[in-house]
């Protein structure tokens, strides 16, 4: 195949440039040229800021200059205005488009699970933002979602990624608990705070996993939404860390703490520990992902995800890497400190 990667050398795009050329197939990677910018010198590179829409324009080029492609996997859409864009030059130029998006875009996860039919969010005013924040993040993928189908109809594919998780994560969050685990291991006899219900869900994908099923899905021209996230089967909190355990610290000391007591303690889900979530927001991590299995979804054992995560974080720094071209990204994570105080807390309860 012949393949548009907008974005491609961070995290998902990254691997998906990779695993393309590994297969052989012809890859043009657009990006801005800020993040790794040495990446693939084996793929043609285009140098641009999609916001620049006659600059963007002009990277595409024209048909008569080989600009068509078998697909179009648009890693960096975050304003509706760059789908349209994306739109208006590429409908005719591509044979499939896949807008990566994310499960954020659903209204609730109130239900056991949500599927791709559930209602997505709405929030007026959404798509004249000029910056992407916690608050209209999901609105701003599902707007993302309509100009896509717009424009490209049935042969749009809107996946919907849940956590993604693995080497070069930039958000630092599933690398703090490989690290975290890490730590365990060199430090036998002390114990380690495991959070919540260990029987609470938990879903992450191996984002080089996603982007082998992406890629099968434009070989395919798979079309319509699918929700992406893993394990293949249910997983718990305690499934999560067990699976760490087994690849970094088999001796580790899990001292499960309960969840009031956590968010009395102040404790922020998701930042200080990551991947945790309260049994109220916990429907976040029970996605369906019925569809994407059917269409050839695999997923590798999540104890190989730490045990590479881990060693990639050892040889790179891992932790939490700045947005390309925006603010930083807040740290994700316990110190050590707070997390021995919250132990010492726990202990000590009347």
């Amino acid at each position: 195949m012949n393949l548009l990667i907008l974005g491609g050398t961070r995290f998902l795009g990254r691997h998906l440039a990779e695993l393309a050329l590994q297969a052989g197939h012809e890859v043009t990677l657009l990006h801005r040229g800020r993040s790794n910018a040495q990446l693939f010198p084996e793929a043609e590179h285009r140098i641009v800021d999609r916001d620049d829409a006659a600059a963007f324009a002009s990277a595409l080029g024209r048909v008569s200059e080989g600009g068509t492609w078998d697909a179009a996997i648009d890693t960096s859409a975050y304003f509706p205005r760059q789908v349209a864009q994306a739109a208006a030059l590429l409908a005719d130029r591509v044979g499939q488009y896949q807008l990566i998006s994310s499960i954020s875009v659903y209204a609730s996860f109130d239900g056991l699970a949500t599927d791709e039919s559930a209602p997505r969010l709405t929030l007026p005013g959404a798509e004249k933002a000029q910056a992407v924040t916690g608050a209209n993040y999901g609105a701003l993928k599902a707007l993302c979602e309509d100009k896509a189908l717009e424009g490209f109809g049935e042969r749009a594919l809107i996946a919907r990624p849940g956590l993604l998780v693995g080497p070069w994560d930039p958000t630092g969050r599933f690398t703090w608990w490989a690290e975290r685990l890490a730590r365990a291991a060199a430090e036998p006899g002390t114990e380690m705070l495991a959070p919540g219900d260990p029987l609470g869900p938990v879903q992450c994908i191996d984002a080089r996993d996603a982007a082998l099923w992406l890629l099968h899905q434009a070989e395919a021209c798979t079309s319509g939404a699918c929700n992406l996230t893993g394990p293949e089967e249910p997983m718990t909190m305690a499934g999560f860390l067990a699976a760490g355990q087994a690849a970094l610290a088999p001796q580790a000391r899990l001292r499960w703490v309960e969840e009031d007591f956590l968010l009395a303690q102040g404790v922020a889900p998701w930042s200080e520990l990551p991947v945790w979530l309260p049994a109220a927001s916990s429907g976040v991590h029970r996605a369906d992902i019925h569809r994407a299995l059917a269409t050839g979804l695999q997923c590798r054992p999540l104890a190989q995800t730490f045990t590479d995560t881990a060693a990639w974080a050892a040889q790179h720094g891992g932790g939490v890497q700045p947005l390309a071209g925006g603010p930083p990204r807040p740290s994700v994570g316990l110190a050590p400190e707070r997390e021995a105080a919250l132990l010492q807390a726990w202990h000590a309860r009347g």
